[in-house]
């Protein structure tokens, strides 16, 4: 799917930019602004105008918020019931800024938004679109202008509904808000560092729209790659299943573990002392190290801070210490930029446990990979084997149900089946036959090689 991000300031154009852009590409458009209006309309008719943590969780427990299409365009219906003609006022707009930053509001949006943009090549707009919502769209176009000229546009729309509108107040009022939404602690308005920044204060809105789409037209025909991802149980294959099928498409193989094991020798070559690990002191290690992955001769090498770690990550030392080290969020957050980064530059296949629900969101392909527990409980004590370890099958078993346990419950990277992922069964599947089965798939779902 193509997906197009559209954030903005308010009073910059976003909104009608997103539907011009969308009706000449022929994508569908989710208006996100409306999701929020929706719960804050509601939550003023139902609670009234104060804002607590109790207060809004018990609300949105009981909300249920659905986005429909008619002819006339986008329908936002709360608890079944259309709200869309009384979600542009003023003070609707307001709570919606205002609610929008508690975190219950913002997953029941968030599940919302990313199915759509899952399900459609599609235009959105908001305020965290590129970075959070569509982190892997195809463009990001962050929308501003000057403060004084957003206000002089939002006073024109509100004066035809209130005649005694006051430029002062809309700036002053648009002022707060720019600071509102710029520094809240939960997806703050900024553009991305691959956004492109359109500043439209002396532009009109066809010239803004032609300007836009000329960006979006040479972006997407210069830089669509494919992504595929594969998740999936331990010893069900998906290892071997991406190496197989990036051969087979000519594609590049991202080995995320690779990359956290080389973290994990730069640790360990700067003379930190394992010892001390802890928040502070793994922060303070992240923020010295640069991470960067080359392909020499078609193998993987990672980089950091310029020394190539890959001859030294298979150690059972480096395993050990990479399991201390990257649980931690700033370190997690440092390999996934770059696995984003990585994706969204070339042709590759990615495998891993949370790939297709979390580092990409929007990959074209998204394979599940899975067997009988059994079958795959005997690869892993035939690997043991082969490694000259005295195992028993009943062990093997035993720790294998017990990872898997871990793996579908732990707090971050969970395994994740997901709607639109397609099931690799590999339980009676040969190899060939899985990767001949993902390559089928993909053809019926438009992909040609």
């Amino acid at each position: 799917m193509k997906n197009i991000a559209i954030d903005g300031f308010t009073g910059s154009g976003k909104s009608t930019l997103a539907k011009i852009l969308a009706e000449k590409l022929g994508y569908k458009i989710l208006d996100t602004g409306a999701i929020f209006r929706a719960f804050a309309y509601s939550y003023l008719n139902q609670i009234g105008d104060e804002l607590t943590d109790k207060k809004v969780s018990n609300f949105v427990k009981k909300a249920h918020v659905e986005v429909i299409f008619e002819k006339d365009g986008q329908h936002t219906l709360f608890n079944g019931q259309d709200v869309t003609e009384f979600l542009r006022s003023e003070i609707v707009s307001q709570m919606a800024s205002k609610i929008s930053v508690f975190p219950v509001v913002r997953e029941k949006y968030l599940e919302i938004a990313k199915n759509f943009a899952k399900s459609y090549d599609c235009v959105m707009e908001g305020r965290d679109i590129g970075t959070v919502v569509m982190p892997n769209a195809d463009v990001k176009i962050f929308l501003t202008a000057t403060q004084e000229t957003r206000a002089k546009r939002r006073y024109i729309d509100i004066k035809k509904k209130d005649k005694k509108a006051k430029l002062s107040d809309i700036l002053a009022d648009l002022q707060q808000r720019d600071e509102r939404d710029s520094t809240r602690d939960i997806a703050p308005l900024k553009p991305c560092e691959d956004s492109i920044i359109v500043d439209n204060s002396f532009m009109n809105l066809d010239e803004t729209a032609d300007y836009c789409l000329d960006i979006i037209k040479d972006k997407i025909n210069s830089t669509k790659v494919t992504n595929i991802t594969i998740d999936g149980y331990v010893c069900s294959g998906k290892s071997s299943i991406a190496k197989a099928l990036a051969k087979e498409l000519d594609f590049k193989v991202f080995d995320t573990g690779a990359v956290y094991r080389a973290v994990a020798c730069a640790f360990e070559y700067m003379n930190l002392s394992e010892s001390k690990i802890s928040q502070n002191y793994i922060e303070k290690f992240s923020k010295q190290i640069n991470i960067d992955v080359e392909f020499i001769d078609g193998l993987q090498h990672v980089i950091v801070n310029g020394i190539d770690h890959t001859q030294n990550l298979r150690t059972e030392s480096i395993s050990a210490l990479s399991a201390k080290i990257s649980p931690f969020q700033c370190i997690r957050d440092k390999v996934l930029k770059l696995q984003r980064d990585f994706a969204s530059k070339n042709n590759l296949v990615m495998e891993g446990r949370d790939i297709g629900s979390t580092v990409l969101p929007n990959a074209d392909f998204k394979f599940f990979c899975t067997a009988d527990e059994n079958v795959r409980a005997k690869r892993r004590y035939e690997q043991q084997k082969r490694m000259g370890n005295e195992v028993e099958f009943d062990d093997v078993l035993e720790e294998l149900r017990a990872r898997d346990y871990a793996d579908v419950h732990r707090e971050h990277g969970a395994i994740t089946k997901l709607p639109e992922s397609i099931v690799i069964d590999t339980t009676n599947q040969s190899l060939q036959q899985s990767v001949e089965f993902c390559l089928k798939e993909m053809k019926k779902r438009g992909f040609k090689q």
